[in-house]
């Protein structure tokens, strides 16, 4: 999840799919760095509900840093990449997973093959979307079909807004299994993004993972939607009491508004 605000939830890598969150347990950060847990006792770990848990973002900086002695080079990876081999280790044992891999004057981030079928996946941040320190965003769809038309394999763009957890990851693979959309702190949001057929965009790289709800795309923003312990994200306070528009959720290219707000803002 990129440019978050305020940590909120528990990621848990037993669990992925109920809990969703900022914080990473000490066993789970061990676990998806493939380290030992003293490796890891300079990290600022604090107390939530009973549990040692570090920000997602400091981890990242500190994994940057090269502060965590044994961890794999970071280089050009992400935390959202290593968090989703733990996950794909978990799910699928006899996974085969490369990093990085060059294709058509392309990097992407991963080349996935399960069972005789191979994905690649590109992470995308809000930098691909709206207005950064980078720019006006490139069309992920230009290198999709590049990519897609060299090789024969399929690239599956899996957007920030995707949760990271094993249903999404198994719904690439097998076909019946619905993903989740998770947003509960980012500070970008999809009335944000620059493109005119954005609401096409959100909606055809969710259904890749087939995770928009029958209401739409709502759910997204918690709190403890679809049996899941996802906070609410803080957006949707700011614009019951009037700080923010709700338009700040709303797509360009929308048909139906009720689709992109949760029920409490409709």
């Amino acid at each position: 999840m990129a440019l978050l605000g305020k940590p909120q939830g528990v990621f848990d890598l037993t669990d992925s799919d109920r809990c969703v969150g900022s914080y990473f347990s000490k066993r789970d950060v061990a676990t998806i760095l493939n380290v030992p847990l003293e490796n890891l006792s300079q990290l600022p770990f604090r107390l939530h509900d009973g549990m040692e848990v570090i920000d997602e973002r400091l981890l990242q900086k500190s994994w940057y840093r090269a502060d965590i002695q044994d961890a794999p080079p970071a280089k050009k990876t992400s935390l959202d990449e290593v968090v989703l081999k733990a996950i794909i280790h978990a799910v699928y044992q006899d996974a085969l997973v490369e990093s990085q891999v060059p294709v058509a004057r392309y990097q992407v981030d991963l080349k996935i093959t399960v069972r005789g079928k191979t994905l690649f996946v590109e992470f995308d941040g809000p930098s691909h979307f709206s207005l950064s320190q980078y720019g006006f965003p490139k069309d992920i769809r230009v290198k999709k079909n590049r990519i897609q038309d060299s090789t024969g394999i399929e690239l599956v763009n899996w957007p920030y807004w995707i949760q990271r957890c094993a249903s999404n990851l198994r719904s690439l693979f097998e076909p019946n299994i619905s993903g989740f959309g998770a947003l509960w702190s980012t500070e970008v949001h999809f009335g944000m993004f620059v493109f005119e057929d954005s609401a096409t965009i959100i909606e055809t790289l969710t259904s890749r993972f087939n995770a928009v709800d029958g209401e739409g795309f709502g759910y997204f923003y918690g709190p403890n939607t679809r049996g899941r312990n996802n906070p609410q994200h803080p957006i949707v306070d700011e614009i019951r009491s009037g700080k923010r528009p709700r338009e700040i959720l709303i797509p360009k290219g929308y048909k139906v508004i009720s689709r992109w707000l949760p029920t409490v803002l409709q």
